[in-house]
């Protein structure tokens, strides 16, 4: 009926190997998320410069609505410049929640 060359065989093998690893992989990480750091390595992004993003640059980071990327850069223009991401607290509409997020793509200088 399934007349398979060797060859055929051997990727059918290994196909069905790979996703046998997967399966263990996954419910591995289901059981103990503390493996998810090997298995998925962090990336680690280029952090930046809080005194010198402009606004349309800000705008393009996923973690900032357009009218906070906006009072971020009225409170550094008020204040003439960040002088520690701590200060990113009193901008209007960046809680603990959201500071947390940011502490981690920005930095002074």
């Amino acid at each position: 009926m399934l007349d398979f060359t060797p060859e055929e065989k051997k990727i059918i093998l290994f196909l069905l190997y790979l996703g046998f690893c997967g399966l263990i992989l996954s419910n591995l990480i289901k059981a103990w998320p503390q493996t998810k750091k090997l298995v998925y390595p962090g990336v680690e992004l280029a952090k930046v410069n809080l005194n010198k993003i402009g606004l349309e640059e800000i705008q393009r980071l996923s973690l900032i609505p357009p009218k906070i990327a906006r009072q971020i850069i009225e409170y550094r223009n008020i204040h003439q410049r960040f002088t520690s991401l701590e200060e990113l607290k009193d901008v209007k509409g960046i809680g603990p929640k959201r500071y947390e997020k940011l502490k981690s793509i920005f930095f002074i200088e």
